[in-house]
């Protein structure tokens, strides 16, 4: 599958914060596409209108093959005189549960107009134990610690049969050893159901880690400043392997610079 961006142009508060944007994403491997940049330059912002979550003034946001938008323009609602919406999951910065539901019931619940109660009830119990989570599925949100919490949200974004997943920043507030360990656990799950996937990040270690392309974004309303490839594999894109290094300086370097 392909996302087609064209000509993307989107205000906030009277501020710019993209001109004319244009930008495929398409799913070639099992590996995310990574996007980068400084505070403020949209990141979290294109992942929303990607969504159908914010409207825009100008521009599209359509599948490959496909005319009609997945977005809503200023003039319309997000998704509308879409013959197919677009199926996508989202993984917040902070985990967002219903606290009156238990874990189980958080993931089963979108699912159920897809599948049913009892399906929808068997198979969040399924992505509870891909992340080993099986053991608190009927407990409350809040008990959870935050490692927790997140490994619940990815099971909550996998278990819906999304063709896009969206992921912002969903490690920032973890220490170093469980980022790798929720990273590995990302990576092992996108290589069991290969989806296209897009995920925000601050840190250039994260981008190489993970991605196969990494996009980085300048200050608005520059828009797109880098966009590679990331050719590095094995041991070459573990945390402190000397070839990560120097992708990952050039990376910070180019963020820096704008």
């Amino acid at each position: 599958m392909k996302i087609i961006i064209e000509d993307l142009s989107f205000d906030f508060k009277g501020k710019k914060i993209f001109e004319n944007l244009s930008l495929n994403l398409e799913g070639s491997d099992s590996l995310p596409t990574m996007l980068l940049g400084p505070s403020g330059c949209g990141k979290t912002t294109l992942l929303r209108l990607i969504a159908g979550l914010l409207p825009f003034a100008k521009g599209s946001i359509r599948r490959e093959g496909e005319g009609d938008p997945l977005s809503g323009t200023a003039s319309g609602a997000a998704l509308d005189g879409c013959e197919r919406p677009l199926r996508v999951s989202f993984v917040f910065q902070e985990p967002r549960f219903l606290p009156w539901l238990t874990i189980l019931e958080n993931i089963s619940l979108p699912l159920e107009k897809e599948f049913g109660k009892r399906e929808s009830r068997t198979r969040a119990l399924r992505y509870l134990e891909m992340v080993s989570l099986e053991d608190l599925a009927a407990v409350s949100p809040e008990k959870l610690s935050g490692g927790q919490r997140q490994r619940a949200s990815i099971a909550r974004a996998f278990a819906y049969p999304s063709e896009l997943l969206l992921m912002d920043e969903p490690f920032q507030s973890l220490d170093i050893p469980l980022r790798i360990e929720l990273m590995d656990l990302c990576l092992s799950l996108l290589a069991k159901e290969k989806r296209l996937s897009l995920v925000v990040t601050h840190d250039p270690r994260e981008a190489v880690y993970m991605g196969s392309r990494i996009i980085i974004l300048g200050p608005p309303p520059k828009g797109i400043i880098f966009d590679e490839r990331v050719e590095l594999s094995g041991e070459d894109r573990s945390y402190g392997s000397a070839a990560a290094g120097e992708l990952e300086k050039r990376l910070l370097e180019r963020v820096r610079s704008g």
